[in-house]
């Protein structure tokens, strides 16, 4: 999965251990071939299954990156002083200043909280400015060890794209077929997956911290189970202190051994945030008000991230609603309590961004501000709001799959409405899968699959073209830093000689 991840469930290394060119290494490698498969295809699916679970806050803290990126970029236009442009952008930026703004771009997903050691720091100690065309060098390898959206994405979508296109000429041909028009709307219901898949491929900052690692050129070692319990309490929200203890109990390892660690795609958003924050730009009044997100930004963000949820939701509940008998029965109540578990995910997710974003001083100033962040407060949001959001959504990603597949709601009770389950003497049930009111909704079920194959065309094609922007815009960041830098350099030096 291109999705970015921190954690993977992989073989163990002793499974590979073994020489083929003796009789014991070749039943040892036959071991490994059966029992590798399985182990890789267990971590595939739990992945998958966690990426439906709560597509919500993957979709909002991407989106909150993208934003994040888009203005820093666009705001960089133009590095130099506005005495020798003629216009306030960057004002007072200097060459180091706009160092650390494209690093944060390209390198912001990397963990600074709760970790050994700080990549920020020691990328500022690397990237300086006394060697601009270096550092340009090594910015663009790490823009490059992002792969492009449509090697990573794009192709898989297309699949995707093309099994529902697939469904839809089967609809035609079996004109009013319940169970065709059913799948159909579990695979729009699964849509969201892809809407994740194509937020993610907008990031620029790559999950793998491999290139910055080497960069910085200094090694690592593995920490234990207890130095990352005790690294948990030293992050600020209790969300992620919860989320790194879970992790460091898992003992599961981190999916890329580097002096670096990325952070979960539903926390990018925060952590961009969090390296902005400690650039020197960030200082600057003038600046921070540029690039920081206010109140109409997030509830922005946050609806365009619910909607991008709803629609697939929306969709498959319309089908499911007017498959007969038409009303809310197991299916449709199904998409529902998932579509409710996540807005209030989405929620949560954005409330969790927004108060990261706050300074001590804001806290100590107002006195509600303060109480919204002490501690109980948190713990009382994780287990009265969040476990709930998360069980639900958990209940319904794999109970609705598991009985969609099996066919457990194909039963006499999922066969008729909500409406009737408190009086079932009343109901009659229906026995036969093709009736004339299936072929007279046929083309409302039509009508709806192409609205949703159009609507994630369009997701699709706006990912890319976000992303090949922001990357061209990121590039010629990159070629006005050392131009100006030269330009500043040569300016400096006709300045010293004309004083001397």
């Amino acid at each position: 999965m291109t999705i970015p991840r921190r954690l993977v469930l992989e073989p163990p290394t002793w499974l590979f251990n073994y020489d083929l060119s003796e009789t014991v290494g070749l039943f040892k490698g036959l071991f490994s071939f059966i029992v590798a498969g399985p182990i890789i295809a267990v971590d595939t699916a739990i992945w998958v299954f966690i990426i439906m679970i709560a597509p919500g806050p993957f979709i909002f803290s991407g989106l909150v990156e993208v934003v994040l990126d888009y203005r820093v970029i666009t705001y960089l236009h133009d590095g130099r002083p506005p005495e020798r442009t003629g216009h306030s952008r960057a004002i007072g930026l200097n060459p180091k200043d706009r160092m650390e703004l494209l690093t944060a771009v390209v390198a912001g997903n990397l963990e600074t909280e709760g970790v050994r050691v700080n990549p920020q720091e020691e990328l500022s100690d690397v990237l300086s400015s006394d060697d601009i065309e270096r550092a340009a060098v090594h910015l663009r390898a790490m823009l490059a060890c992002q792969i492009t959206f449509g090697a990573t994405v794009g192709a898989p979508i297309l699949l995707y794209i093309g099994s529902f296109i697939y469904t839809l000429v089967d609809l035609h041909n079996s004109d009013g077929d319940p169970d065709t028009a059913r799948a159909l709307a579990f695979g729009m219901w699964w849509m969201c997956i892809v809407h994740v898949a194509a937020v993610s491929g907008c990031l620029l900052a790559s999950n793998n911290p491999s290139t910055a690692a080497s960069i910085v050129g200094k090694g690592s070692d593995k920490p234990t189970t207890d130095e990352r319990k005790e690294l948990a309490f030293r992050r600020d929200a209790i969300e992620d202190q919860v989320q790194a203890i879970v992790e460091a109990v898992s003992r599961l390892p981190l999916t890329y051994r580097a002096r670096f660690e990325p952070v979960w795609m539903w926390t990018r958003g925060k952590s961009k945030a969090r390296w902005l924050r400690q650039t020197n730009a960030w200082k600057q009044t003038w600046f921070r008000k540029r690039i920081e997100i206010g109140l109409f930004g997030w509830i922005s963000i946050a609806l365009v991230a619910f909607i991008l949820i709803f629609i697939p939701c929306a969709l498959a509940f319309w089908i499911e609603f007017l498959t007969p008998p038409a009303g809310i029965a197991c299916r449709c109540l199904t998409i529902l309590m998932y579509a409710v578990a996540q807005l209030t995910l989405t929620v949560l997710s954005a409330w969790s961004h927004i108060k990261g974003g706050w300074e001590k001083d804001d806290m100590t100033k107002h006195r509600m501000l303060g109480r919204l962040r002490t501690t109980w407060l948190g713990y009382t949001v994780v287990i009265l709001v969040l476990f709930p959001a998360w069980l639900i959504a958990l209940v319904t990603t794999f109970l609705g799959t598991l009985m969609q597949i099996t066919g457990v709601f194909n039963n006499c009770l999922c066969s008729i409405t909500t409406s009737h389950w408190v009086r079932p003497r009343n109901t009659i049930v229906k026995l036969t899968t093709y009736t004339q009111a299936d072929q007279q909704t046929s083309d409302l079920w039509k009508n709806v699959g192409y609205a949703g194959l159009i609507f994630l065309a369009c997701v699709t094609y706006l990912g890319w073209w976000s992303q090949r922007f922001l990357r061209e815009k990121f590039i010629q960041r990159v070629k006005d830093l050392v131009r100006y830098s030269t330009f500043d350099s040569a300016l400096h030096s006709l300045t010293s000689i004309s004083i001397g």
